[in-house]
C-alpha cells in the first residue's frame, strides 16, 4: 500500500493556521496516518538534480525557487513539463488569498505540493521522492545539517527531517529498523521541502528539533530530551497550533 498523503485529507494544508506552520507539518507529513505504510516507495519523484545542481541549484528546483518565482509561472513549468501531472489545486478565496497544488510524475499519485501564503509568490514546496538518492551525496553537496528531527513510524520504518537552513530546506531520509538502525551516509532520501527565508525563519522559530551531533544510531537522539526549542514555542499568535 502506498504511503497516504496526510495533505491531502479535506486540504488541511491551506488551512492559515497550518499554512503558517507548513514546515513544522511537513517533518510530520511522511509519517502518514494510519494503515501500512512504505515510505520506500518508487512511485515518488525521480529526481536527483539536488545533487547535479541542474537545470539550478537549490534551493532552486526545476526553475522554481521559493521567495521568487511567482506561483503562477511555477505551475506553468510543471504544466508545460511532459513528466509532470498536476493532480489538484486549491483557489485563493474569501478567507485566505492562499494558493497550492498538487503533482504528480505521470500517472503516478501526488508525490508534490507547491505552495503560496500570499497567491502571488511561492513560499515553499514539498517533494516526496523515490529512494534513489542517498544522505552521503546530499551531505556532500550542502553540508552538515543544523539541527534534525527525528520519527519512529513502525518497529521497521523511521525517518529523520535533517534541517539545512542556510540553503533553506530540510531533507527526510530513512532509517530503516529504527530501534537498532543509524542516521548515516547511506540513509535513502525519501523526500524534500524547499522554503524561502520567511518559512524557515518561521519553522526554526517554532519548531522542538534535536541539535545536529554528527552520525549517530537513531536512539541516541530520540532518547535524550530535545536541545532546541525555538523562541515562538508556546506562543499562539507567532505559533498557532489550530
Amino acid at each position: 500500500m502506498r504511503l497516504p498523503l496526510p495533505f491531502m485529507r479535506k486540504r488541511l494544508a491551506m488551512k492559515h493556521s497550518i499554512l503558517t506552520t507548513l514546515a513544522l507539518c511537513a517533518i510530520l507529513i511522511l509519517a502518514g496516518c494510519g494503515g501500512e505504510v512504505n515510505l520506500l516507495d518508487d512511485s515518488k519523484l525521480s529526481d536527483t538534480s539536488l545533487l547535479s545542481g541542474e537545470p539550478c541549484a537549490a534551493p532552486c528546483w526545476n526553475g522554481i525557487t521559493p521567495g521568487e518565482t511567482s506561483f503562477r509561472d511555477a505551475k506553468l513549468i510543471i504544466e508545460s513539463d511532459t513528466r509532470y501531472t498536476i493532480r489538484d489545486e486549491q483557489e485563493a478565496d474569501e478567507n485566505s488569498p492562499a494558493r497550492g497544488f498538487f503533482f504528480s510524475e505521470g500517472d503516478n499519485p501526488a508525490c508534490c505540493q507547491i505552495l503560496s501564503r500570499n497567491g502571488e509568490i511561492v513560499n515553499s514546496f514539498l517533494l516526496q521522492t523515490a529512494p534513489i538518492m542517498s544522505y552521503g551525496d546530499v551531505y556532500d553537496t550542502l553540508g552538515e545539517p543544523a539541527y534534525l528531527a527525528a520519527e519512529k513510524v513502525n518497529d521497521e520504518q523511521g525517518y529523520v527531517a535533517l534541517v539545512h537552513p542556510d540553503v533553506p530546506m530540510l531533507v527526510y531520509a530513512f532509517v530503516d529498523n529504527p530501534l537498532t538502525g543509524d542516521i548515516s551516509v547511506a540513509n535513502k532520501i525519501i523526500g524534500l521541502l524547499y522554503l524561502d527565508e520567511t518559512e524557515a525563519k518561521t519553522m526554526l522559530n517554532c519548531a522542538y528539533l534535536y541539535v545536529w551531533r554528527g552520525f549517530k544510531p537513531f536512539s541516541e537522539y530520540v532518547e535524550n530530551d530535545i536541545d532546541f526549542e525555538g523562541d515562538g514555542v508556546g506562543d499562539e499568535v507567532q505559533c498557532p497550533t489550530r
